[in-house]
């Protein structure tokens, strides 16, 4: 008995530390460069896909949650398509900005008793961000 709780111990001693390995990191996700007019056209070639897409913000929106965490949403325009962005934070951005969006975009997405449609995920946790488009400078 006392020869096989040794050799018990010998083996998890040996087992534990490739047990306790963590998988090795997946491969960072590169967006979809597209635009707001594609991602219309055909929803569900996009959805639950990392995006790239670029536009001009309107309606922004930025929040507080009751928990207190600080959320934006604004529309991204393209011509004349239009997509919801979420992120969170606050950043600096204002109606009428163009910027680039990378983010999960989703047809419909659930959470809790809320339900989001055509919306692109651009919170950090997503692989997302949203980068304001510097204005080329003009030439003298």
């Amino acid at each position: 008995m006392r020869i096989s709780a040794t050799l018990l111990g010998l083996i998890l001693l040996v087992a534990l530390p490739t047990l306790a390995q963590k998988e090795p990191p997946k491969p960072k996700e590169t967006p979809i460069k597209t635009t707001v007019s594609a991602i219309q056209k055909e929803p569900d070639k996009f959805d639950n896909k990392l995006v790239q897409v670029e536009g001009t913000v309107e309606r922004i929106d930025k929040r507080v949650s009751r928990a207190g965490n600080e959320y934006t949403t604004f529309q991204l325009r393209s011509g004349r398509d239009r997509v919801n962005v979420f992120t969170y934070g606050h950043p600096a951005i204002d109606d009428g900005d163009k910027v680039v969006v990378v983010g999960r975009y989703r047809k419909e997405k659930k959470v809790g008793n809320q339900t989001f449609k055509n919306e692109i995920d651009a919170s950090p946790r997503e692989g997302g961000k949203v980068v304001k488009k510097e204005a080329k400078p003009k030439a003298e």
